[in-house]
């Protein structure tokens, strides 16, 4: 098998030239509808963009079973069926039959895929071209202009249909913008039971989340009410859980308003050391002669650089450290929450979250 592998990508480049013969360029309709779909969602033209979306979405399916069926028919005969399920074999017979146009196929999903992703299996191929047949990105892009328009039972609809297609994404993280679009309708329709179960859901795979020992030992430094627990802290976690932000600020805005103070804390300290740990990796890789230090530094690491510092506002990630503080006040962690409003009231680039350190910091009675 490994030699199969190796042999087929110089194989298939002896007929890279016979793909000018067929329509299969990555600028297939579907993708072309969809494009302009976005730009005229992006130019407010959200009839035109929910028209493009479903047309799309139409020739999506048409190419798929246009494709699967080009395959099936062009594997049938018994001699290809000789060759066995190997695609490397497969095409070597198709090769001798001149069928180009079976083989520009194969050639155009390991375009979009690669070769390894098939494991060599034309089962694999061809369970593929028949997942594809829908168009999740349009889906969630019809779900957005109904959203937009109030229709939430619409936007719901189209926003569950495309996380029931999400394996097909070609951005995986995708569907976690999916689900927070969901969450969103549900807190619009005020069923906050909904909301909380649909964010949950963007966490069952973040590692930082599930691990319970982690947030155990975190916890433990944060609670040891030691001086130094603050900057031991940052000195020992860190999270690259970076598509699950979002959720963890709305969750902490949910358990807060609710009075839940464990859970409010969790997910602010979960923000917090994410938020941290994304601007550490920032300053790491663009200063070769930075490394963490404490929290100060980077805080003037990060202030260097505009880009990051539009970011950072962006995603709140100043008022999630202050929000951090509060949480931590309201649960009897002092010690290290007060130690972080001293950095957070000389340090913040932004200075309304500076002022608001200082406020914070002069009602614990120091200066």
């Amino acid at each position: 098998m490994t030699k199969k592998l190796s042999f087929l990508p110089i194989f298939l480049a002896f007929f890279v030239s016979s793909l000018s013969a067929i329509n299969l360029s990555v600028n297939e309709d579907s993708v072309k509808a969809y494009r302009e779909a976005v730009v005229c969602y992006e130019n407010q033209k959200y009839g035109q963009a929910l028209k493009l979306c479903k047309d799309a979405i139409l020739y999506r399916k048409q190419l798929s079973e246009n494709h699967k069926k080009i395959l099936e028919t062009s594997i049938s005969p018994r001699r290809v069926q000789r060759a066995g399920k190997t695609i490397s074999a497969i095409l070597s017979v198709l090769e001798e039959r001149n069928e180009k146009e079976a083989i520009g196929i194969i050639k155009y999903y390991y375009s979009r895929k690669g070769e390894v992703f098939f494991e060599n299996s034309i089962d694999n191929l061809l369970a593929y071209i028949d997942e594809i047949k829908d168009f999740p990105e349009a889906q969630s892009l019809i779900g957005d202009i109904y959203l937009l328009e109030g229709e939430y039972k619409f936007a719901e609809n189209y926003y569950l249909q495309a996380i029931e297609n999400a394996k097909v994404l070609d951005i995986p993280n995708q569907k976690y913008e999916i689900l927070t679009k969901l969450a969103r309708i549900s807190f619009l329709q005020n069923d906050l039971n909904q909301m909380e179960i649909r964010l949950l859901s963007i966490l069952t795979e973040d590692k930082t989340f599930t691990d319970k020992a982690l947030y155990s030992a975190m916890m433990n430094t944060v609670s040891s009410n030691r001086p130094d627990s603050m900057e031991k802290f940052f000195q020992l976690y860190r999270s690259d859980s970076y598509y699950a932000l979002e959720a963890y600020n709305k969750l902490f805005e949910y358990y807060y308003t609710i009075g839940n103070t464990e859970k409010s804390l969790q997910f602010a300290l979960l923000s917090v050391l994410t938020n941290f740990s994304r601007m550490d990796d920032v300053a790491t890789s663009r200063n070769i002669e930075y490394s963490y230090t404490n929290l100060q530094s980077l805080f003037f690491e990060v202030s260097l650089y505009p880009d990051v510092l539009e970011w950072c506002n962006k995603n709140d990630v100043w008022k999630n450290f202050n929000n951090f503080c509060t949480v931590l006040l309201n649960a009897g962690y002092n010690s290290f929450a007060k130690e972080l409003l001293r950095v957070l009231s000389e340090y913040t680039p932004e200075p309304y979250w500076q002022k608001h350190a200082v406020i914070e910091l002069g009602k614990l009675g120091y200066e």
